[in-house]
C-alpha cells in the first residue's frame, strides 16, 4: 500500500480562512486559540480545561444512557479525563466517507494521548438536533445513489422516521447486512446512524453522545440559561467579530444580524422554532426560563458542546473550522477558553484500476482529484508524441524570442507601435493554444481506451468534480475493502500532517 500527500492549496474549493489556519496561522491567530501546527498546544489546551466534578457526574450518566457499562466512559467519569471532540450530522447510511474519518481523527489522538499518560477519551457528537433533513436523506454509492422519503418539517432531523429504503442495496453481503441491520424504515435517522457507528468503532473506545437526550440537556441547561440572558451582549460582539473577519479579507461563513438573528431555537412539542428578537423588546429572563429546551444555533453550538465535556481539542473539517472563527468569541465570554481545533484526516482511496491508470500515464494525484474534463486534457497532454510536444514548445520560445527583439527595435522607433505589437503577440499565443488543445483531444479521441480510463478515475476519485470523501457513503469504502479498512485509516492517520492523503488500497 503506497501513496501520497497533497496540499490543500493544490486541491479545489478550499476557502482562504482555511488555507491560513493550516500554513499560516499567524495570519488567523486572533480568531482561533491554539495553533494547530504547533505540538505544544494540546498541553496547553489540557491545562486550560477546568471542569468541575458535579458536571462530569451529571454527564457520565446522560452518556450512559447510549454507550451503557463502557470502559470509555468509566475512563470519562475520572477527574483528570479530557474529551477529543468530533460530530456529524446523522446522515443516510452513516454519511459521507469523511465521517469514519471524523471519527478516526478524534480515536487516534485519545489513543496517544493515553500511551503519554494523559488520560482522554474520544466522544463523537450526534448532530440529531439540525433540522435540514434534505442534507441527509440521500447516500451515493460507487453505482446507485439512494434517498430516504423525508422532507424538512420543523422536527429535528434525528427524529425523522426513513421511509422508502430499497431492500437490496449495491453493497457487498457482509456491509448489506450491516446497513439492514441498522438502517430500517419506521426507524428514526439518529437511532440508525448511532446503530451503525456504535457497531463499527466502539470496539475502538468512541464514546457517542445525542444533545437530544433528556439528561443531557438537563446538565446543559445552565449554560443555555446563560448564554440566553447574555444573548444581546454576544450579539454586538458576534458583530464585531464579523467585521473584523471581513476586514482581514475573510467571508464570516455565518450571516449574522443584530435584530434578525437569534443564538437560539425552542424545541417545542418535536418541533425547532426560529427564536428571533429586536435587543429593544427582547426580554433576557424570559428567553432563559425556557432553559434545557433552548437549542443552540451553529454559532453557540460547539461551545454549548464544550462547556458541557472538558474538551482538550477537537476535529472539524473545512467549512465547520471557518464557523469557530465566529464562535471564538462566544468562547471566550461563556467559557473562557477555546479548546485546540484540528482538521480531522483527509483521505481519497486509490482503487488498483486507476491506480494502474495513473501509473501508466505518470501523472500527479493533484491532477485527478479535479473536474473530469481536467483529468481528461491531463492523461490526454500524456498521449502526445515527446517529439510533437517539443517542436510546439520549441516554436513557442522562437516566436516569443523574435517578439521580445521586436518589441526593443519598436520601443526605439516609435513606443506607440509597441501597444499593437503585443495585441498581435496575444493573438499568436491564442492561436497556439488553440492547437494545443486540438492535438491533445485528437489523440484522446483516437484512443477510447483513455477516455474510458479518464471516466473511471473521476467517477472514482472526485465525481462531479467533488472529493471523493464528501460524495461517496463510508459504506462504500467498506464494501469494497472490507471492515479492515477502518484500521487502515487509523494506521495511516499521521498526527500532525493536515494534507489531504491518497491510499492506494487494494
Amino acid at each position: 500500500m503506497t501513496g501520497a500527500c497533497i496540499r490543500h492549496t493544490e486541491l479545489p474549493g478550499a476557502s482562504r480562512l482555511f488555507i491560513d489556519f493550516l500554513y499560516d496561522f499567524q495570519r488567523v491567530s486572533s480568531f482561533y486559540s491554539h495553533d494547530p501546527s504547533d505540538s505544544a498546544s494540546i498541553d496547553r489546551a489540557i491545562d486550560e480545561v477546568a471542569y468541575p466534578a458535579s458536571r462530569r457526574a451529571l454527564v457520565v450518566e446522560a452518556l450512559r444512557t447510549i454507550n451503557g457499562n463502557s470502559p470509555s466512559l468509566d475512563l470519562f467519569a475520572k477527574p483528570d479525563t479530557v474529551a477529543i471532540l468530533t460530530g456529524q450530522q446523522v446522515g443516510l447510511y452513516g454519511g459521507p466517507a469523511y465521517t469514519l474519518y471524523k471519527a478516526l481523527s478524534a480515536v487516534q489522538m485519545a489513543q496517544q494521548l493515553n500511551a503519554s499518560g494523559k488520560p482522554a477519551v474520544a466522544i463523537f457528537w450526534l448532530a440529531t438536533e439540525d433540522h435540514d433533513v434534505e442534507e441527509i436523506r440521500s447516500a451515493s454509492f460507487w453505482d446507485a445513489d439512494i434517498s430516504a422519503t423525508a422532507n424538512s418539517d420543523g422536527r429535528p432531523a434525528g427524529l425523522h422516521k426513513l421511509a422508502g429504503l430499497p431492500d437490496d442495496l449495491p453493497l457487498s453481503e457482509e456491509i448489506a447486512a450491516l446497513a439492514k441491520r441498522h438502517y430500517q424504515n419506521g426507524k428514526t435517522f439518529g437511532e440508525s446512524f448511532l446503530g451503525l457507528l456504535q457497531e463499527l468503532l466502539s470496539p475502538l473506545g468512541l464514546l457517542f453522545a445525542d444533545p437530544l437526550n433528556p439528561q443531557l440537556r438537563a446538565a446543559g441547561a445552565p449554560f443555555l440559561e446563560e448564554a440566553a440572558r447574555r444573548a444581546p451582549e454576544l450579539a454586538s460582539a458576534m458583530l464585531d467579530r464579523n467585521s473584523e473577519l471581513s476586514s482581514a479579507g475573510y467571508h464570516p461563513q455565518v450571516h449574522f444580524e443584530r435584530n434578525n438573528t437569534s443564538f437560539f431555537f425552542l424545541l417545542e412539542d418535536g418541533i425547532r422554532k426560529q427564536l428571533k428578537f429586536d435587543e429593544n423588546t427582547y426580554q433576557a429572563e424570559a428567553m432563559a426560563s425556557h432553559g434545557a429546551t433552548l437549542s443552540p444555533n451553529a454559532l453557540l453550538r460547539p461551545v454549548w458542546q464544550d462547556w458541557l465535556f472538558p474538551t482538550a481539542a477537537l476535529f472539524a473539517g473545512p467549512g465547520e473550522l471557518a464557523y469557530f472563527a465566529q464562535s471564538e468569541v462566544l468562547y471566550n465570554a461563556l467559557l473562557d477558553r477555546m479548546p485546540l481545533l484540528l482538521p480531522r484526516a483527509f483521505f481519497t482511496i486509490v482503487d488498483p484500476k486507476s491506480s494502474k491508470t495513473i501509473e501508466r500515464f505518470r501523472v500527479r494525484y493533484a491532477d485527478m482529484l479535479q473536474s473530469e474534463e481536467h483529468v481528461r486534457e491531463t492523461l490526454a497532454k500524456r498521449l502526445v508524441p515527446p517529439e510533437l510536444t517539443e517542436a510546439i514548445q520549441a516554436s513557442e520560445r522562437d516566436i516569443n524570442k523574435t517578439f521580445a527583439t521586436l518589441e526593443t527595435k519598436l520601443d526605439q522607433f516609435d513606443p506607440t507601435l509597441v501597444k499593437a505589437l503585443e495585441t498581435s503577440r496575444k493573438k499568436i499565443r491564442y492561436q497556439f493554444t488553440k492547437s494545443r488543445t486540438k492535438i491533445i483531444f485528437e489523440m484522446l479521441r483516437k484512443n477510447e481506451q483513455a477516455t474510458r480510463q479518464a471516466a473511471h478515475i473521476s467517477h472514482r476519485l472526485a465525481p462531479h468534480g467533488h472529493l471523493q470523501e464528501r460524495h461517496y457513503s463510508l459504506l462504500a469504502m467498506l464494501s469494497d475493502y472490507g471492515l479492515d479498512f477502518i484500521p487502515t485509516i487509523l494506521e495511516n492517520i499521521h498526527e500532525g500532517c493536515h494534507d489531504h492523503h491518497v491510499l492506494l488500497v487494494g
